[in-house]
């Protein structure tokens, strides 16, 4: 049983949602919509509002429409002057340029970024799946049909198959704000995105030198956290499977060579790199504590449930 979208103004989920909300109907960020191609904002702004309850709560956008149809408080309480009917956003969705829409949201999200003072940070990196609710049932939809569109087929564990993207979110831990926003055609593998993911946040100068980054299991691989560690020096926690092999994976993480041609003195990042590994095995073995970090991505991402 899932349950309603009810409006409190003192949950922090809804908290969170009013400051983005806010961002997005500031005249600078229609500007930014105008200027990414995503018009009319009378569309776009309630459309794009509407995907983010989706994310937020991993629920369907047809039951966050007819939450908001249905409730007037909810509606009041997230500033929305229209809504736009599930099909609308479907067919708008399918028609929107993915990377438009991806630069519009981290424009805006750019403007909620308060880097001053950061200190180590946290980040949760999670996806969901961003079905358009195309009726495939009753006539085949080959991949060759799909070839020049902007979705694909893709699969998730809480829909199974479905036509449209998958959408990654990242998340500062602290302040629960999203960061960023990527939108991939169908569902790629998630272990093959943090090779995508860190490399934009490390451009984007969201990630710095000895942040954590929280991934669930769908992220593991070993050759992930090599590439954590060694080359954007970041902790990932990354939750392991069943097999995970500690001494294999610290046989990995020997000194890398770029480490020898660095400018600096050599003995202290050899150091600075020796305590990077350790603090993330120290912090890997703590399995206990990493769910619950996986269950506050849960309870981020999905709606309570109860039997």
């Amino acid at each position: 049983m899932i349950h309603g979208l009810n409006f409190d103004e003192n949950d922090p989920n809804y908290k969170l949602l009013i400051e983005i909300f806010k961002i997005i109907d500031y005249r600078e960020s229609k500007q930014i919509m105008a200027i990414n191609g995503l018009k009319p904002l009378s569309k776009v702004i309630p459309l794009v509002k509407t995907i983010f309850i989706s994310l937020f709560f991993e629920c369907d956008i047809s039951f966050v429409v007819e939450e908001l149809k249905n409730k007037s408080e909810l509606r009041e309480g997230l500033n929305f002057e229209a809504f736009l009917e599930a099909q609308e956003i479907y067919d708008r969705l399918s028609r929107v340029d993915p990377v438009k829409l991806e630069n519009t949201v981290n424009s805006i999200l750019n403007k909620l970024r308060n880097d001053y003072n950061r200190g180590r940070r946290i980040f949760i990196i999670d996806a969901t799946p961003g079905d358009l609710n195309i009726n495939f049932h009753g006539k085949k939809i080959s991949k060759e049909k799909l070839a020049d569109k902007d979705y694909a087929w893709g699969w998730g564990t809480s829909i199974g198959f479905y036509i449209g993207y998958k959408i990654t979110l990242v998340l500062d831990y602290k302040t629960k704000m999203p960061v960023y926003f990527i939108v991939d055609r169908g569902s790629p593998n998630d272990t093959t995105m943090v090779s995508k993911i860190l490399p934009i946040l490390q451009r984007k100068k969201i990630i710095q030198k000895g942040d954590i980054i929280l991934m669930d299991r769908g992220y593991y691989s070993y050759k992930n956290y090599k590439l954590a560690l060694q080359k954007y020096h970041v902790i990932p926690l990354i939750l392991t499977r069943s097999k995970f092999n500690k001494e294999k994976l610290k046989n990995m993480l020997n000194y890398p060579l770029h480490l020898f041609h660095a400018k600096s003195n050599l003995n202290k990042v050899k150091k600075a790199y020796k305590k990077l590994v350790d603090e993330f095995f120290e912090n890997i073995d703590k399995r206990d504590k990493i769910k619950f970090h996986r269950g506050y991505i849960e309870d981020y991402f999905k709606l309570l449930k109860k039997d």
